[in-house]
């Protein structure tokens, strides 16, 4: 009965340590958003390779992908993304940022864009824990034709 005994106050341990790390493990996965992003492209075909996108939040905190096809492209492998008229989604899962995005920037590789490339606008939304849904539209001037992405574009003001 007192090996019994002995046994009982480790067991006891070993089971508030477990659930201790399980709930600290759940926290830092909750820390987590999902972010999605919709870019609307006009009537003629965009960039072929790398576009990095940078969305600039309040406070200064910024989410910046230097190929948001590769890193977070959501339509399939086999998706041919930019082409006229299209809506292309973008995805990925990062720590939430405490406050709303108030700014876009894209830049696209030196001399890429031929023919020359329109948008009209981007919309991101960030899905979290303790965040209601967020939305925001970037929108360009309709049919704006960007002959370059570099230098950079971008649309919105951060405070």
């Amino acid at each position: 009965m007192t090996k019994l005994t002995n046994i009982a106050p480790l067991a006891l341990f070993l089971i508030i340590a477990a659930s201790f790390s399980t709930l600290q493990a759940r926290d830092i996965k909750d820390d987590y958003c999902t972010y999605e992003m919709v870019i609307s492209t006009g009537a003629s075909r965009g960039p072929s390779t790398k576009l990095k996108v940078i969305l600039e939040a309040v406070g200064g905190d910024n989410i910046n992908t230097t190929n948001v096809v590769k890193n977070w492209g959501a339509m399939g492998p086999n998706y041919t993304y930019f082409s006229p008229n299209s809506n292309d989604i973008f995805r990925t899962r990062l720590p939430c940022l405490k406050w709303s995005f108030c700014n876009v920037l894209i830049q696209g590789k030196k001399g890429e864009l031929k023919p020359h490339w329109y948008i009209n606008n981007i919309t991101v939304a960030t899905k979290g824990p303790s965040i209601n849904d967020r939305f925001k539209t970037f929108r360009f001037l309709v049919e704006n034709e960007f002959s370059s992405l570099y230098p950079p574009i971008s649309d919105g003001e951060c405070p």
